[in-house]
């Protein structure tokens, strides 16, 4: 990318930020919306995700100040408070106050300091990455007319995003898994290829760390449980099988429908999601989700986009899962 967005100050910083998590070992969103029903409340800075075991996952808030009156105190309080409505793991407050007050009121509340000393030492962010703004600024160049009722790309990847706060669940993996199915499908338009790659690729991340959470309440089930678990979840979403058809039960008497509860049940019980549960229930695959959900990040963000068929084998093969579940032509796609 040639022109690249001139940051800001506070940007530049979030940027650094991203890349001194990013080198720790996390997975980094930058500027997610938190919203509920439709009404965006906020947004965090950055959102880091954590695995550092089988069992362990690690969701953190980081709320970032780089002014000359950084209000520190107030942003601790804040920072705080997001983390307890979220449920998060941790919180750190980046800030340009270097008092060592601020972060002895930080360990009271338990909430991680990076003061002014620790800030002037960063490194500048990497160049082989666009930032934030330069991605954004690419995908609101670009709008869905029919399928997104007249939305951009950057409002589909905002939402996308938005979905790693709070649905780390079948349900957000679902959802995604919609919005995946429509950048594919847009690499084949030779105007839109190269945005709608990567596009994909920081979309399949989402999905892979949303699964990622999921799979860490089931990994340790056996084989059959697992692949149920799984099969369970991606056709009936958080409600689960048993939930739907009580549901769909209820619906039937109240409705006095003439179609029986059997019949919709067995239109539900589709073959469609094997695929993906085959895949996703293997002991190798569910050790190797949180990384591929870091390459593909990387991918999306790299300055020099690498073509789905430049891939590594092992990453293309995740790619090739999901055009096998989409039933897109392998051969067709890599060939783009």
């Amino acid at each position: 990318m040639e022109n690249q967005t001139k940051l800001l100050k506070g940007e530049l910083m979030e940027e650094k930020l991203r890349t001194y998590f990013r080198n720790n070992g996390y997975y980094v969103a930058r500027g997610v919306k938190y919203s509920f029903e439709s009404n965006e409340i906020t947004d965090i800075d950055l959102f880091l995700y954590g695995r550092f075991s089988s069992l362990d996952r690690v969701r953190t808030n980081v709320d970032i100040k780089n002014k000359k009156t950084p209000k520190a105190f107030e942003r601790i309080l804040w920072a705080k408070g997001l983390q307890e409505l979220l449920g998060f793991d941790n919180c750190v407050v980046a800030t340009s106050d270097k008092k060592d007050v601020v972060r002895k009121y930080g360990i009271k509340h338990k909430t991680t300091i990076l003061d002014g000393n620790f800030l002037q030492k960063l490194p500048e962010g990497s160049n082989e990455r666009l930032s934030e703004e330069d991605l954004s600024q690419l995908f609101a160049s670009i709008k869905s007319f029919k399928e997104y009722r007249n939305q951009t790309w950057n409002n589909l990847y905002e939402s996308s995003k938005s979905r790693l706060l709070n649905e780390l669940d079948f349900s957000g993996y679902n959802s995604t898994l919609i919005l995946l199915n429509y950048f594919i499908g847009k690499c084949f338009d030779k105007q839109k290829k190269d945005i709608a790659i990567r596009a994909t690729y920081v979309t399949l991340s989402h999905s892979l760390l949303i699964l990622d959470f999921i799979l860490k309440d089931i990994a340790f089930l056996e084989s059959d449980k697992r692949k149920e678990a799984l099969s369970d979840g991606f056709k009936y979403g958080n409600l689960g099988k048993d939930g739907v058809n009580r549901t769909i039960e209820m619906a039937v008497r109240i409705a006095d429908s003439k179609i029986s509860v059997n019949e919709i049940k067995k239109s539900l019980d589709t073959t469609e999601m094997d695929i993906l549960k085959e895949f996703y229930s293997k002991v190798e695959t569910t050790k190797k989700i949180f990384s591929w959900a870091k390459i593909f990040e990387q991918l999306a963000f790299s300055q020099l986009l690498k073509k789905p068929s430049e891939l590594d084998s092992e990453i293309k093969g995740v790619l090739a899962i999901m055009l096998d579940f989409y039933k897109i032509n392998r051969k067709e796609y890599f060939e783009i």
